[in-house]
């Protein structure tokens, strides 16, 4: 936790914006006021990051004409605005994979630099702790489905630079009159106080109609995978994890470029012709001679591993020794790990991969949620609690509900274990899937 007050404590908000290092997901973000188009906009654009952003509509021109204008061409490069009339005054910034800003700065030159601001910046695992990720992802699914949230147009962006000169001429004009001239109607916010529960189920509903459109994708490619397996590869494997692995070295050797992650960038190249990419793409996978990043080893070893040990029939017999080398064996698991505070998993800085992979299954596994389930019980609930049909709301309801997920055990890790362990209900999927996926050109959302 950081705390950024400008001139008061030598911290400046401009401080925090991550640079081409860092791997950034994606960009959300809520901020009432804003004239400022360099800094975070500017940032997400050297950095191809796609941001979406949601700011204030109102007669009284408060996000100014030139940031409008400067988002409105910046859709072509993933910069997405979206306007909330009157009521919106928050200031978040979501780097999802990286952290959180929640203050009292607005998207200004003076709230970034020389204004008496005070604001906090939490990292991922900081918010992953406290529950602040959930609450940060909720908010902004709100905002995704707020009735009275409208997309950034041309036609506003003139009646906003009309309003501007209005203001300006008329030594700023009374409100009562500049009002006149606004298009959108006055909001006067929810008609009643946000509801958890509905925030949730839309998000469910979202999540349920996107899964089945990326299941769609995924088992095309399984499809055609078998067709293109290297040769290094052995036969037995499920088609459903050659597609995964396929996706796997394509994204880590064709798509990461040193330490950035232009998939966003691959997505706006191959979204005409997706199908087309990933014919290229599996061509070039057929023709490597040895696997490129230890794609054998996770087809030949740790899958096997978590099939065996999550079995139909053998999960309520797990033994604390098993869930460690699942935990252990799946990608999306490990990736979270090295995120985690050393603290919370009790571990020294000296301990290597293997040894905090074991602190953190052994952490979840004497955790309960709050339906008194254990990590047995909720891996048993996906696995085996229903069809292939019913497999995204079970790993919705055991990642996203408040009555049976676990903290640091979310959609990509119970996701990307669902498909090792039960290939016949659907592909494995993480974060990196989706990812290989996007650069392919597939519209996919990245969790």
């Amino acid at each position: 936790m950081e705390f950024f007050a400008n001139k008061f404590n030598g911290k400046f908000l401009r401080n925090v914006l991550p640079d081409e290092t860092v791997d950034v997901d994606f960009v959300r973000a809520a901020i009432a006021y804003g004239s400022d188009a360099s800094t975070l906009i500017e940032n997400c654009l050297s950095n191809r990051h796609r941001l979406d952003i949601w700011m204030r509509y109102d007669h009284t021109v408060p996000v100014a004409p030139h940031l409008l204008r400067k988002l409105l061409a910046g859709a072509s490069s993933n910069i997405f605005c979206s306007l909330v009339p009157d009521v919106l005054h928050s200031k978040v910034i979501w780097w999802k994979g990286y952290g959180a800003y929640v203050g009292s700065a607005n998207l200004t030159d003076r709230a970034w630099v020389t204004n008496i601001e005070f604001g906090v910046f939490l990292s991922e695992p900081e918010l992953d702790e406290s529950g602040g990720l959930e609450e940060i992802r909720l908010f902004f699914e709100q905002l995704e489905n707020c009735d009275a949230a409208l997309p950034l147009t041309l036609e506003i962006v003139e009646e906003q630079e009309q309003l501007q000169k209005l203001r300006q001429d008329r030594l700023h004009a009374i409100d009562s009159e500049s009002k006149r001239h606004r298009s959108i109607e006055t909001w006067g916010g929810p008609a009643e106080v946000a509801s958890r529960k509905k925030a949730i189920e839309a998000g469910r509903e979202k999540f349920i109609k996107e899964w089945a459109e990326g299941l769609t994708f995924l088992r095309a490619l399984a499809e055609k995978a078998p067709k293109y397996r290297p040769r290094w590869m052995n036969e037995d494997v499920p088609a459903a994890w050659q597609a995964d692995q396929f996706l796997h070295a394509y994204y880590y050797n064709e798509v990461v470029d040193g330490v950035r992650h232009p998939f966003e960038e691959f997505y706006l190249k191959n979204r005409s012709d997706p199908i087309g990419a990933s014919d290229r793409a599996l061509r070039w996978w057929s023709g490597l001679v040895e696997p490129p990043s230890h794609e054998d080893e996770n087809c030949h070893v740790r899958a096997p591993i978590i099939r065996e040990f999550l079995a139909k029939g053998r999960i309520k017999e797990l033994a604390l020794e098993e869930f460690v080398r699942v935990c252990q064996a799946n990608h999306s698991t490990m990736d979270h790990v090295r995120r985690m505070r050393l603290d919370t998993l009790g571990v020294k800085e000296e301990a290597d991969e293997l040894a905090r992979g074991a602190a953190f299954a052994t952490w979840l596994w004497g955790k309960r949620n709050q339906q008194g389930e254990s990590v047995v019980d909720l891996l048993q609930f996906v696995l085996d609690g229903g069809g292939s049909s019913d497999l995204p709301r079970r790993i919705f309801e055991a990642t996203r509900s408040e009555g049976r997920r676990f903290p640091h055990f979310g959609i990509n890790q119970v996701a990307e274990i669902a498909g090792w362990a039960r290939p016949e209900l659907a592909p494995p999927r993480n974060g990196r899937t989706s990812k290989g996926l996007r650069a392919l050109g597939f519209d996919v959302r990245i969790y």
